[in-house]
Protein backbone atom coordinates (compact mmCIF):
# COMPACT_ATOMS: atom_id res chain seq x y z
CA UNK A 1 0.00 0.00 0.00
CA UNK A 2 1.74 3.32 -1.09
CA UNK A 3 -0.01 6.08 0.16
CA UNK A 4 -2.89 6.92 2.63
CA UNK A 5 -5.30 9.95 2.62
CA UNK A 6 -8.24 10.63 5.05
CA UNK A 7 -10.82 11.00 2.36
CA UNK A 8 -11.00 9.31 -1.31
CA UNK A 9 -13.73 10.38 -3.60
CA UNK A 10 -14.41 8.18 -6.18
CA UNK A 11 -15.85 10.10 -9.18
CA UNK A 12 -15.05 13.38 -10.80
CA UNK A 13 -18.57 15.04 -11.55
CA UNK A 14 -20.20 17.44 -10.26
CA UNK A 15 -21.20 15.76 -6.61
CA UNK A 16 -17.56 15.09 -6.47
CA UNK A 17 -16.16 17.63 -6.33
CA UNK A 18 -18.47 19.88 -4.82
CA UNK A 19 -17.46 17.61 -1.65
CA UNK A 20 -14.02 18.72 -1.84
CA UNK A 21 -15.00 22.25 -2.36
CA UNK A 22 -17.15 22.24 0.58
CA UNK A 23 -14.33 20.27 2.68
CA UNK A 24 -11.81 23.25 1.31
CA UNK A 25 -14.06 25.89 2.38
CA UNK A 26 -14.51 24.74 5.57
CA UNK A 27 -11.11 24.60 6.52
CA UNK A 28 -8.06 24.90 2.94
CA UNK A 29 -6.12 22.83 5.07
CA UNK A 30 -8.58 19.55 3.99
CA UNK A 31 -6.95 20.29 0.24
CA UNK A 32 -3.86 17.80 1.10
CA UNK A 33 -6.38 15.28 2.75
CA UNK A 34 -8.28 14.05 -0.28
CA UNK A 35 -8.02 12.03 -3.13
CA UNK A 36 -10.41 12.10 -6.02
CA UNK A 37 -10.47 9.56 -8.77
CA UNK A 38 -11.82 8.70 -12.14
CA UNK A 39 -11.37 6.39 -14.80
CA UNK A 40 -12.35 8.68 -17.20
CA UNK A 41 -9.81 11.80 -18.44
CA UNK A 42 -11.17 15.46 -18.60
CA UNK A 43 -12.54 16.65 -20.98
CA UNK A 44 -14.83 13.68 -21.18
CA UNK A 45 -18.18 13.26 -23.03
CA UNK A 46 -21.00 12.85 -20.76
CA UNK A 47 -24.44 11.85 -21.79
CA UNK A 48 -27.09 14.71 -19.55
CA UNK A 49 -29.67 17.00 -21.14
CA UNK A 50 -27.80 19.73 -19.38
CA UNK A 51 -29.78 21.57 -17.41
CA UNK A 52 -28.74 23.44 -14.33
CA UNK A 53 -31.72 25.32 -12.88
CA UNK A 54 -31.83 27.97 -10.15
CA UNK A 55 -31.42 25.13 -7.55
CA UNK A 56 -27.71 24.34 -9.09
CA UNK A 57 -26.90 27.86 -9.35
CA UNK A 58 -27.75 28.36 -5.28
CA UNK A 59 -25.86 25.22 -4.86
CA UNK A 60 -23.03 27.15 -6.75
CA UNK A 61 -23.28 30.17 -4.96
CA UNK A 62 -22.78 28.26 -1.61
CA UNK A 63 -19.07 27.57 -3.08
CA UNK A 64 -18.89 30.82 -4.17
CA UNK A 65 -18.91 29.80 -7.57
CA UNK A 66 -20.94 31.13 -10.63
CA UNK A 67 -21.43 29.16 -14.17
CA UNK A 68 -17.90 30.02 -16.24
CA UNK A 69 -18.91 27.76 -19.33
CA UNK A 70 -20.36 28.74 -22.25
CA UNK A 71 -24.27 28.04 -21.54
CA UNK A 72 -27.93 28.60 -23.97
CA UNK A 73 -30.03 30.66 -21.59
CA UNK A 74 -33.56 29.22 -21.53
CA UNK A 75 -36.29 32.36 -21.07
CA UNK A 76 -39.28 30.17 -21.89
CA UNK A 77 -39.95 26.21 -20.70
CA UNK A 78 -43.12 24.79 -22.54
CA UNK A 79 -44.94 21.72 -20.79
CA UNK A 80 -47.09 19.94 -23.47
CA UNK A 81 -49.81 17.32 -23.08
CA UNK A 82 -51.47 16.31 -25.90
CA UNK A 83 -52.52 20.01 -26.98
CA UNK A 84 -52.58 20.98 -23.74
CA UNK A 85 -49.14 23.71 -22.95
CA UNK A 86 -48.23 26.04 -19.98
CA UNK A 87 -45.27 28.06 -19.67
CA UNK A 88 -42.70 29.05 -17.09
CA UNK A 89 -40.19 32.03 -18.41
CA UNK A 90 -37.48 33.79 -16.18
CA UNK A 91 -34.14 35.54 -17.79
CA UNK A 92 -32.86 32.96 -17.77
CA UNK A 93 -35.21 30.36 -16.66
CA UNK A 94 -32.55 27.55 -16.57
CA UNK A 95 -29.24 27.22 -18.69
CA UNK A 96 -27.86 24.28 -20.63
CA UNK A 97 -24.53 23.49 -21.09
CA UNK A 98 -22.49 20.52 -21.73
CA UNK A 99 -21.68 18.41 -19.04
CA UNK A 100 -17.75 18.15 -20.84
CA UNK A 101 -16.93 21.40 -19.98
CA UNK A 102 -18.82 21.94 -17.00
CA UNK A 103 -17.16 19.30 -15.20
CA UNK A 104 -13.72 20.06 -16.35
CA UNK A 105 -13.99 23.30 -14.59
CA UNK A 106 -15.28 21.99 -11.58
CA UNK A 107 -12.46 19.49 -11.91
CA UNK A 108 -9.97 22.95 -12.02
CA UNK A 109 -11.37 24.39 -9.41
CA UNK A 110 -10.43 21.46 -6.98
CA UNK A 111 -7.07 21.05 -8.28
CA UNK A 112 -6.31 25.25 -7.73
CA UNK A 113 -7.57 24.47 -4.08
CA UNK A 114 -4.43 21.71 -4.08
CA UNK A 115 -6.97 18.58 -4.37
CA UNK A 116 -4.90 15.52 -5.81
CA UNK A 117 -6.97 14.06 -8.53
CA UNK A 118 -5.91 11.54 -10.34
CA UNK A 119 -7.32 10.93 -13.77
CA UNK A 120 -7.61 7.75 -16.14
CA UNK A 121 -7.68 5.75 -12.74
CA UNK A 122 -10.46 2.65 -12.17
CA UNK A 123 -11.63 1.72 -9.11
CA UNK A 124 -11.66 -2.24 -8.73
CA UNK A 125 -11.98 -3.30 -4.80
CA UNK A 126 -12.85 -2.03 -1.43
CA UNK A 127 -11.83 -3.99 1.78
CA UNK A 128 -13.00 -2.17 5.31
CA UNK A 129 -10.57 -2.23 8.20
CA UNK A 130 -11.89 -2.71 12.15
CA UNK A 131 -9.77 -0.52 13.92
CA UNK A 132 -7.59 -1.94 16.63
CA UNK A 133 -5.97 -0.08 19.21
CA UNK A 134 -4.33 -2.29 20.78
CA UNK A 135 -1.88 -2.34 17.43
CA UNK A 136 -2.62 1.42 16.77
CA UNK A 137 -4.85 0.34 13.96
CA UNK A 138 -7.25 2.81 12.41
CA UNK A 139 -10.60 1.75 10.98
CA UNK A 140 -10.74 2.64 7.48
CA UNK A 141 -11.42 0.96 3.85
CA UNK A 142 -8.69 0.11 2.01
CA UNK A 143 -9.05 1.17 -2.19
CA UNK A 144 -7.83 -0.96 -4.61
CA UNK A 145 -7.94 0.40 -8.31
CA UNK A 146 -5.95 -0.88 -11.50
CA UNK A 147 -2.59 1.23 -10.71
CA UNK A 148 -2.69 1.12 -7.01
CA UNK A 149 -3.41 0.30 -3.39
CA UNK A 150 -4.85 3.26 -0.89
CA UNK A 151 -6.04 3.55 2.48
CA UNK A 152 -8.44 5.96 3.35
CA UNK A 153 -10.48 6.70 6.48
CA UNK A 154 -13.54 7.47 4.79
CA UNK A 155 -14.23 6.53 0.69
CA UNK A 156 -17.42 9.07 -1.02
CA UNK A 157 -19.52 7.39 -3.71
CA UNK A 158 -19.74 9.65 -6.39
CA UNK A 159 -19.94 7.13 -9.43
CA UNK A 160 -22.65 7.64 -10.72
CA UNK A 161 -26.28 5.38 -10.99
CA UNK A 162 -24.04 2.47 -11.89
CA UNK A 163 -21.82 3.41 -8.51
CA UNK A 164 -19.67 0.40 -8.02
CA UNK A 165 -18.99 1.72 -4.39
CA UNK A 166 -22.28 1.71 -3.63
CA UNK A 167 -22.19 -2.07 -4.78
CA UNK A 168 -19.01 -2.99 -2.97
CA UNK A 169 -19.98 -1.34 0.17
CA UNK A 170 -22.93 -3.35 0.24
CA UNK A 171 -25.85 -0.84 -0.41
CA UNK A 172 -27.75 -3.16 -3.14
CA UNK A 173 -27.65 -6.26 -0.88
CA UNK A 174 -29.36 -5.71 2.62
CA UNK A 175 -30.63 -2.80 5.18
CA UNK A 176 -27.76 -0.26 6.71
CA UNK A 177 -26.40 -1.27 9.92
CA UNK A 178 -25.86 0.30 12.89
CA UNK A 179 -22.61 -0.64 14.22
CA UNK A 180 -19.50 -0.12 12.25
CA UNK A 181 -18.61 -4.18 12.39
CA UNK A 182 -21.31 -4.83 10.58
CA UNK A 183 -20.22 -3.22 7.41
CA UNK A 184 -20.40 -6.05 4.32
CA UNK A 185 -16.93 -7.33 3.25
CA UNK A 186 -17.53 -8.41 -0.52
CA UNK A 187 -15.52 -8.51 -3.28
CA UNK A 188 -16.05 -6.75 -6.80
CA UNK A 189 -17.36 -10.35 -8.01
CA UNK A 190 -19.83 -10.87 -5.73
CA UNK A 191 -21.16 -7.08 -5.94
CA UNK A 192 -21.80 -8.26 -9.72
CA UNK A 193 -24.02 -10.32 -8.80
CA UNK A 194 -26.01 -8.64 -6.01
CA UNK A 195 -29.22 -7.94 -5.27
CA UNK A 196 -31.02 -5.54 -7.28
CA UNK A 197 -33.52 -3.43 -4.91
CA UNK A 198 -31.52 -0.07 -6.35
CA UNK A 199 -32.39 -1.39 -9.61
CA UNK A 200 -36.18 -0.48 -9.00
CA UNK A 201 -34.79 3.23 -8.96
CA UNK A 202 -33.10 2.97 -12.12
CA UNK A 203 -34.66 5.88 -14.93
CA UNK A 204 -33.87 5.25 -18.57
CA UNK A 205 -32.48 7.95 -20.84
CA UNK A 206 -32.03 8.46 -24.62
CA UNK A 207 -30.65 11.05 -26.20
CA UNK A 208 -29.51 12.15 -29.78
CA UNK A 209 -27.77 15.68 -31.29
CA UNK A 210 -28.77 17.34 -34.15
CA UNK A 211 -27.10 20.01 -36.03
CA UNK A 212 -29.34 23.42 -36.38
CA UNK A 213 -29.39 26.57 -38.00
CA UNK A 214 -29.50 29.01 -35.00
CA UNK A 215 -31.01 31.85 -36.12
CA UNK A 216 -34.06 29.50 -38.48
CA UNK A 217 -34.65 27.61 -34.98
CA UNK A 218 -37.68 29.18 -33.44
CA UNK A 219 -36.58 27.48 -29.75
CA UNK A 220 -33.35 28.57 -30.46
CA UNK A 221 -34.70 32.49 -31.27
CA UNK A 222 -37.13 32.15 -28.27
CA UNK A 223 -34.92 30.86 -26.22
CA UNK A 224 -37.17 27.95 -25.73
CA UNK A 225 -37.18 24.22 -24.23
CA UNK A 226 -40.20 22.30 -24.60
CA UNK A 227 -41.05 19.28 -22.32
CA UNK A 228 -43.70 16.84 -24.21
CA UNK A 229 -45.53 14.49 -21.77
CA UNK A 230 -48.29 13.40 -24.35
CA UNK A 231 -46.97 9.63 -24.02
CA UNK A 232 -47.39 9.86 -20.20
CA UNK A 233 -50.55 8.27 -19.81
CA UNK A 234 -49.66 5.41 -22.68
CA UNK A 235 -47.21 3.75 -21.37
CA UNK A 236 -43.98 6.44 -21.07
CA UNK A 237 -43.59 7.57 -17.62
CA UNK A 238 -41.93 11.00 -18.46
CA UNK A 239 -41.36 12.89 -21.37
CA UNK A 240 -39.85 13.66 -24.92
CA UNK A 241 -37.47 16.70 -24.24
CA UNK A 242 -36.06 19.56 -26.99
CA UNK A 243 -33.24 21.35 -26.03
CA UNK A 244 -31.00 24.21 -27.65
CA UNK A 245 -27.69 24.02 -27.20
CA UNK A 246 -24.35 24.79 -27.93
CA UNK A 247 -21.27 21.82 -28.94
CA UNK A 248 -18.04 23.67 -29.19
CA UNK A 249 -19.57 26.60 -30.17
CA UNK A 250 -22.07 25.26 -33.03
CA UNK A 251 -26.13 25.07 -32.52
CA UNK A 252 -27.21 21.51 -31.76
CA UNK A 253 -30.89 20.31 -30.58
CA UNK A 254 -30.63 17.88 -27.91
CA UNK A 255 -34.02 15.98 -28.10
CA UNK A 256 -34.26 13.19 -26.44
CA UNK A 257 -36.26 10.74 -23.67
CA UNK A 258 -37.20 10.79 -20.13
CA UNK A 259 -38.54 8.04 -18.78
CA UNK A 260 -38.78 7.49 -14.64
CA UNK A 261 -40.06 3.99 -14.45
CA UNK A 262 -41.31 5.93 -11.32
CA UNK A 263 -43.82 2.73 -11.06
CA UNK A 264 -41.84 0.33 -11.75
CA UNK A 265 -44.85 -2.72 -12.14
CA UNK A 266 -45.64 -0.84 -14.95
CA UNK A 267 -44.49 -2.43 -18.51
CA UNK A 268 -41.71 -0.44 -20.11
CA UNK A 269 -41.86 1.65 -22.91
CA UNK A 270 -39.65 0.70 -26.00
CA UNK A 271 -37.87 4.54 -25.36
CA UNK A 272 -35.81 3.52 -29.25
CA UNK A 273 -39.48 3.68 -31.51
CA UNK A 274 -40.73 6.25 -29.11
CA UNK A 275 -38.14 8.37 -29.95
CA UNK A 276 -37.85 7.43 -33.84
CA UNK A 277 -41.67 8.83 -33.28
CA UNK A 278 -41.34 12.13 -31.61
CA UNK A 279 -38.62 12.88 -34.13
CA UNK A 280 -40.91 11.98 -37.60
CA UNK A 281 -42.79 14.62 -35.77
CA UNK A 282 -40.20 16.56 -35.60
CA UNK A 283 -38.99 16.25 -39.44
CA UNK A 284 -35.91 14.18 -38.34
CA UNK A 285 -35.07 10.64 -38.98
CA UNK A 286 -33.51 8.56 -35.95
CA UNK A 287 -30.99 6.46 -37.97
CA UNK A 288 -29.54 9.59 -39.09
CA UNK A 289 -27.91 10.64 -35.85
CA UNK A 290 -26.20 8.77 -32.71
CA UNK A 291 -28.10 7.60 -30.45
CA UNK A 292 -27.12 7.38 -27.02
CA UNK A 293 -28.70 6.03 -23.57
CA UNK A 294 -27.68 5.89 -19.54
CA UNK A 295 -29.59 5.41 -16.65
CA UNK A 296 -29.96 7.88 -14.04
CA UNK A 297 -30.61 6.41 -9.94
CA UNK A 298 -33.40 8.28 -8.26
CA UNK A 299 -33.98 8.96 -4.70
CA UNK A 300 -35.58 7.00 -2.62
CA UNK A 301 -36.15 8.77 1.41
CA UNK A 302 -36.29 5.96 2.98
CA UNK A 303 -32.97 4.77 1.49
CA UNK A 304 -29.56 4.35 2.42
CA UNK A 305 -27.17 6.86 1.20
CA UNK A 306 -24.27 5.83 4.14
CA UNK A 307 -22.54 2.86 5.70
CA UNK A 308 -19.48 3.15 8.07
CA UNK A 309 -16.61 4.37 6.58
CA UNK A 310 -18.76 5.30 3.16
CA UNK A 311 -21.05 8.09 2.04
CA UNK A 312 -23.16 8.59 -1.13
CA UNK A 313 -23.50 11.73 -3.27
CA UNK A 314 -25.15 12.59 -6.48
CA UNK A 315 -26.59 9.80 -8.81
CA UNK A 316 -24.68 7.19 -7.03
CA UNK A 317 -27.42 8.02 -3.44
CA UNK A 318 -30.11 9.12 -5.82
CA UNK A 319 -31.44 12.34 -8.08
CA UNK A 320 -35.11 13.79 -8.80
CA UNK A 321 -37.59 10.90 -11.07
CA UNK A 322 -40.25 13.65 -11.81
CA UNK A 323 -38.11 15.80 -14.01
CA UNK A 324 -34.88 13.66 -14.48
CA UNK A 325 -32.60 16.45 -13.11
CA UNK A 326 -29.75 15.75 -11.64
CA UNK A 327 -27.14 18.43 -12.10
CA UNK A 328 -28.14 20.49 -9.58
CA UNK A 329 -29.20 17.89 -6.86
CA UNK A 330 -25.41 16.58 -7.26
CA UNK A 331 -23.95 19.52 -6.51
CA UNK A 332 -26.03 20.27 -3.45
CA UNK A 333 -24.90 16.86 -2.41
CA UNK A 334 -21.52 18.37 -1.28
CA UNK A 335 -22.54 20.30 1.18
CA UNK A 336 -23.96 18.28 3.71
CA UNK A 337 -21.25 15.17 2.31
CA UNK A 338 -18.39 17.82 3.66
CA UNK A 339 -20.37 18.50 6.96
CA UNK A 340 -20.94 14.77 8.04
CA UNK A 341 -17.17 14.30 6.75
CA UNK A 342 -15.68 16.78 9.15
CA UNK A 343 -18.14 15.71 12.18
CA UNK A 344 -16.98 12.39 11.81
CA UNK A 345 -13.51 13.41 11.98
CA UNK A 346 -13.90 15.64 14.66
CA UNK A 347 -15.76 12.84 17.00
CA UNK A 348 -13.62 9.88 15.64
CA UNK A 349 -17.08 8.28 14.80
CA UNK A 350 -17.21 7.06 10.83
CA UNK A 351 -20.75 5.55 11.06
CA UNK A 352 -22.19 8.45 9.23
CA UNK A 353 -25.60 7.54 10.93
CA UNK A 354 -26.31 10.88 11.02
CA UNK A 355 -25.97 11.49 7.17
CA UNK A 356 -29.86 10.82 6.14
CA UNK A 357 -31.63 13.60 8.53
CA UNK A 358 -28.28 15.96 7.44
CA UNK A 359 -29.97 15.61 4.20
CA UNK A 360 -33.19 15.87 5.18
CA UNK A 361 -32.43 19.55 6.94
CA UNK A 362 -31.93 21.10 3.82
CA UNK A 363 -34.82 22.64 2.38
CA UNK A 364 -33.93 20.91 -1.44
CA UNK A 365 -33.43 17.80 -0.58
CA UNK A 366 -37.16 17.86 1.18
CA UNK A 367 -37.96 19.47 -2.15
CA UNK A 368 -36.44 16.19 -3.12
CA UNK A 369 -38.29 13.69 -0.99
CA UNK A 370 -41.19 15.88 -2.68
CA UNK A 371 -40.61 15.41 -6.14
CA UNK A 372 -40.49 11.71 -5.51
CA UNK A 373 -44.10 11.22 -4.13
CA UNK A 374 -45.53 13.55 -7.40
CA UNK A 375 -43.54 11.13 -9.80
CA UNK A 376 -45.05 8.22 -8.06
CA UNK A 377 -48.30 9.91 -8.34
CA UNK A 378 -47.82 11.57 -12.04
CA UNK A 379 -46.56 8.58 -13.80
CA UNK A 380 -49.38 6.89 -12.01
CA UNK A 381 -52.23 8.22 -13.89
CA UNK A 382 -53.70 6.85 -16.51
CA UNK A 383 -56.72 9.34 -17.67
CA UNK A 384 -55.95 11.65 -20.86
CA UNK A 385 -58.56 13.63 -19.57
CA UNK A 386 -57.55 14.05 -15.83
CA UNK A 387 -54.22 14.80 -16.96
CA UNK A 388 -55.73 17.11 -19.15
CA UNK A 389 -57.54 19.17 -16.55
CA UNK A 390 -54.31 19.05 -14.10
CA UNK A 391 -52.48 21.20 -17.05
CA UNK A 392 -54.93 23.81 -17.49
CA UNK A 393 -54.94 24.08 -13.62
CA UNK A 394 -51.23 24.31 -13.74
CA UNK A 395 -51.29 26.87 -16.57
CA UNK A 396 -53.67 28.95 -14.84
CA UNK A 397 -51.54 28.65 -11.11
CA UNK A 398 -48.54 29.92 -13.07
CA UNK A 399 -50.57 33.47 -13.87
CA UNK A 400 -49.87 34.40 -9.95
CA UNK A 401 -46.37 33.58 -10.10
CA UNK A 402 -43.69 35.32 -10.98
CA UNK A 403 -42.57 32.85 -13.43
CA UNK A 404 -44.97 34.51 -15.57
CA UNK A 405 -42.64 37.12 -16.75
CA UNK A 406 -39.50 36.58 -18.66
CA UNK A 407 -37.75 39.17 -16.48
CA UNK A 408 -37.98 37.30 -13.12
CA UNK A 409 -34.76 35.34 -12.09
CA UNK A 410 -35.03 32.75 -9.86
CA UNK A 411 -31.54 32.11 -9.21
CA UNK A 412 -31.99 35.72 -7.29
CA UNK A 413 -35.46 35.42 -5.76
CA UNK A 414 -35.61 34.90 -1.67
CA UNK A 415 -38.95 33.22 -2.46
CA UNK A 416 -40.58 31.85 -5.74
CA UNK A 417 -42.82 29.25 -6.85
CA UNK A 418 -41.10 25.89 -8.32
CA UNK A 419 -41.81 24.73 -11.81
Amino acid sequence: MNRSFDVIIVGSGPSGTATALHLCRRNPDWARRILIIDRAVHPREKLCGGGVTHYGEEALAELDLTVETKYFPVREVRLDFQGESYRFRGNPAFRILRRDEFDHWLVRECRAKGVAIHEGEALSDLKFVDGDQSQSRESGVIVETDQDTYFARTVVGADGSKSLVRRLAGFDLAPARESEGDTPKISAKQSKNAGHSSGARLARLMEVLTPEESGAQADFRDGRAVFDFSRMTDGLQGYYWDFPSYVKGAAYMNRGLFDSRARPERPRADLKSELDAALKLRERRLEDFELKGHPIHWFDPGGDCARPGVLLVGDAAGVDPLFGEGISFAIAYGGPAAEAIEDAFARDDFRFADYGRRLMRRPLFRHLRLRVRLARIAYRLRSPALVKLCWRLAGFIVRFTPWRSRDFQPAKARAFADP
